[in-house]
């Protein structure tokens, strides 16, 4: 348990995000969303799942699996489709609070009996914020699709992970300018 009581089960329970990223690390699915072998299909497709529920029929998603071309990525998606998902996953991440992040992590951690593939729940987030990030409008500046992206956040943790990510790549996009300029030289 937490400072706050909770358990792993409480997270499980209260977050589809958790609860899938759970899931995830215990059946060893891969969670890069760059990956070229499988996309991280099975964990999309949980996701997919987790956040339509049943808003729409089981033929409508069976649908949309055989006409979206590289389907479960919700950048593929339709739009209201895609929509939809985003804004049930901005739910999710809203509920995660302040040392959510590093106490989910310890409980899994904790949990007795459990072989796992060694991953962090930051990660899982910036997976899920990578998927997001895709399906903003690229024609936006990037400071307008991040501005976008960040309007239906409110977690401070979730957040700050997206500054993290957003620092990352102002550095590489400045180291890769600099680059550009001395080998020019």
């Amino acid at each position: 348990m937490n400072n706050d009581g909770k358990t792993l089960i409480d997270y499980r329970k209260e977050n589809y995000l958790i609860s899938s990223y759970f899931f995830a690390i215990t059946s060893r699915w891969c969670m890069s969303s760059a990956c070229s072998t499988c996309g991280a299909t099975d964990l999309r497709k949980l996701l997919f799942e987790r956040a339509i529920g049943n808003e729409i029929s089981d033929d409508e998603k069976k649908e949309i699996m055989q006409t979206t071309r590289f389907y479960p990525r919700t950048s593929c998606l339709p739009e209201p489709i895609k929509e939809r998902v985003i804004t049930r996953h901005n739910i999710e991440f809203n509920k995660i609070g302040k040392g959510d992040i590093d106490n989910v992590d310890r409980l899994i951690e904790e949990n007795p009996g459990k072989r796992i593939y060694i991953s962090r729940f930051k990660d899982f987030l910036r997976f899920m914020v990578m998927d997001i990030w895709d399906s903003t409008d690229h024609s936006l500046s990037h400071f307008d699709r991040l501005e976008h992206l960040k309007s239906g956040i409110t977690s401070i943790e979730v957040l700050d992970v997206v500054d993290e990510m957003n620092a990352h790549f102002q550095n590489l996009r400045k180291r890769h300018y600099l680059h550009s300029i001395t080998s020019r030289d």
